[in-house]
């Protein structure tokens, strides 16, 4: 089966029309939905997934959490996305420098982690 006979069962049938750019059709990535900000970490997350987030909601109290093992489930690679309140007219490099410090012990394990930063209004 093509990529178009299946587009109408994952994009919609609008989707399926010959405007839409390729690199489109290709995309393999699905939504997380783990950015609904709680101090219970989601169900949705696996067991590093919830520790960060655990952390990273107690330090930052954040608007928006989002934290993805991008690693294939190994831990090895988070992404992780957080606006607070708490980076108000901090650079960008302070911002991070905060994560990583809280994140401290965590990022020794770690292959990498891709940060994302905003101070929320």
């Amino acid at each position: 089966m093509s990529i178009r006979a299946l587009l109408p069962l994952t994009r919609g049938a609008a989707m399926a029309s010959a405007a839409v750019p390729r690199c489109r059709l290709l995309s393999t990535s699905l939504p997380r939905l783990n950015n609904i900000v709680s101090a219970t970490p989601p169900l949705s997350l696996n067991e590093g997934e919830k520790h960060l987030y655990s952390k990273l909601f107690e330090k930052f109290q954040p608007s928006k959490l989002v934290v993805e093992d991008i690693s294939g489930g190994c831990g090895s690679m988070y992404q992780v996305e957080v606006v607070s309140p708490a980076f108000k007219d901090l650079t960008m490099v302070k911002q991070h420098r905060l994560v990583n410090e809280t994140l401290k012990e965590e990022i020794k394990g770690m292959h990498g982690i891709r940060l994302t930063t905003k101070a929320s209004v």
